[in-house]
């Protein structure tokens, strides 16, 4: 999986995702035409920067007319998805 840089605070995968800052407590995971807002805290950890996730971040997919509920299979993807993206911003991921 390689990236590229959207903007300054948002990559592209080669596999169809994208990850963006959108404000100071939230990231935007979007996929296939849909997106999941995503609460973290930022900060630094042994020198790096670092965000703290909620481990049930990936859990649903916001859509116009209801809620999604990913598997468990799916959102172990998507956590990894996103991770892989923050590794390429060299930014650490705590999941708790």
């Amino acid at each position: 999986m390689s990236f590229k840089w959207l903007n300054k605070q948002g990559v592209e995968s080669d596999s169809g995702f994208s990850v963006q800052c959108t404000g100071r407590f939230k990231y935007e995971y979007r996929e296939a035409g849909r997106t999941i807002e995503l609460e973290v805290e930022m900060g630094f950890s042994a020198g790096r920067a670092c965000v703290s996730i909620n481990k049930n971040a990936f859990e649903r997919w916001g859509v116009t007319r209801a809620f999604h509920t990913a598997t468990q299979e799916e959102r172990e993807r998507l956590m990894n998805n996103f991770k892989a993206a923050m590794a390429f911003q060299d930014i650490d991921v705590y999941v708790g």
